[in-house]
């Protein structure tokens, strides 16, 4: 450090080979420190922190570690959307703008609500100038149907909506007009990937472009993955994230509607995976059914609170006739005023 003032803050140390992932997810939820200077000591680089909420799950991800250190304060330009858009919006709108939104291969996802329509294109303008890396920014829109399409519309940028997104040392092409994708469930697929032993029979029911099955299939190369997916789309590029992470043989994908492979089949496995929160409670009787007694079902549902979450599950579980318990549950994110997408961790005992 030299004579400039300095501030002790709450930081993040990381490997310098994945620092700048690390700074451009920090930059997306708004929790780097962007009036301190980060630096670099021994290898690793440590970033300050306005605040530690939603950062753990990144270090979980990352691999960083929590620290307290000083930083130098730093004259900088202002990096925020809020702050970059500042003189360029009426204030009663500044307050409408998104604090986090989605960095995608060289994409950026964000949500903008109604009264931001007539600004979009500065709004995605300005992002592209905080990330010049970014090719294009998206608004979000609903995403309907059994493919699980998701309307996105470009503000910004190029026209392109295909992209190649990295996570935990995998590659994933995909096209966010063609096929779902959620970056923010990066830490769960850590997570319930490094649950894998040897050997077992992991099924994903909902497979999309591959991101559960192909980080397990990296990290436990003796675990055999089924992979069902029904959006032809998808499918193609599942097939495709397998051939680029070589993987093909270990996960056996399948085209089609889980419902109606799996009561066909009858097969049984170790773990299953339903992640399709809108809609996973109407599919678990297919999930019971693949899963073997005593083993575990990675649940995704929508709800208001993880005690009503953990709730229907049980109850919907006793409709079947199936005795579960929760091992494990959290909120992994918010998607609407009171509700939340949960992670249910449940073992069917019978």
């Amino acid at each position: 450090m030299n004579n400039s003032r300095v501030v002790l803050q709450n930081a993040v140390k990381i490997p310098r080979d994945r620092a700048e992932e690390l700074r451009r997810k920090l930059i997306a939820l708004g929790v780097l420190d962007e009036s301190l200077k980060p630096f670099e000591k021994n290898g690793y680089v440590f970033f300050p922190l306005k605040r530690l909420e939603d950062v753990r799950d990144i270090m979980n991800e990352l691999g960083g570690e929590l620290a307290q250190t000083l930083f130098e304060a730093k004259v900088r330009k202002s990096r925020s959307l809020k702050e970059s858009l500042a003189e360029r919006l009426p204030s009663n709108l500044l307050d409408k703008l998104p604090s986090s939104y989605d960095i995608i291969g060289d994409l950026i996802l964000i949500d903008l609500g109604e009264e931001l329509e007539d600004y979009a294109h500065e709004i995605g303008e300005t992002l592209m100038r905080i990330h010049p890396r970014v090719k294009a920014v998206l608004v979000k829109g609903e995403t309907t149907g059994d493919y699980r399409i998701r309307r996105v519309e470009v503000i910004a940028g190029s026209g392109g909506t295909e992209t190649i997104h990295k996570e935990h040392g995998c590659v994933y092409k995909l096209d966010l007009r063609k096929a779902f994708f959620n970056p923010r469930l990066s830490g769960e697929r850590l997570r319930v990937a490094r649950q894998v032993s040897p050997g077992e029979r992991v099924l994903d029911m909902f497979a999309g472009i591959g991101p559960f099955s192909i980080l397990i299939a990296r990290l436990q190369p003796s675990a055999k993955v089924v992979a069902i997916e029904i959006n032809p789309d998808a499918y193609d590029y599942l097939l495709e994230n397998l051939r680029l992470n070589k993987v093909e043989d270990r996960v056996k994908p399948i085209l089609g509607d889980a419902r109606s492979i799996l009561e066909s089949t009858h097969e049984e496995y170790d773990r299953v995976i339903m992640d399709l929160p809108y809609r996973s409670l109407e599919f678990l009787n297919v999930g019971l059914m693949a899963c073997g007694r005593g083993r575990i079902i990675h649940l995704y549902t929508v709800s208001s609170s993880l005690e009503e979450a953990s709730r229907l599950a049980m109850e919907k579980a006793a409709e079947l006739g199936h005795v579960i318990e929760m091992g494990f549950g959290r909120e992994v994110m918010e998607v609407a005023p009171k509700k939340s997408i949960f992670a249910l961790d449940l073992r069917k005992l019978s």
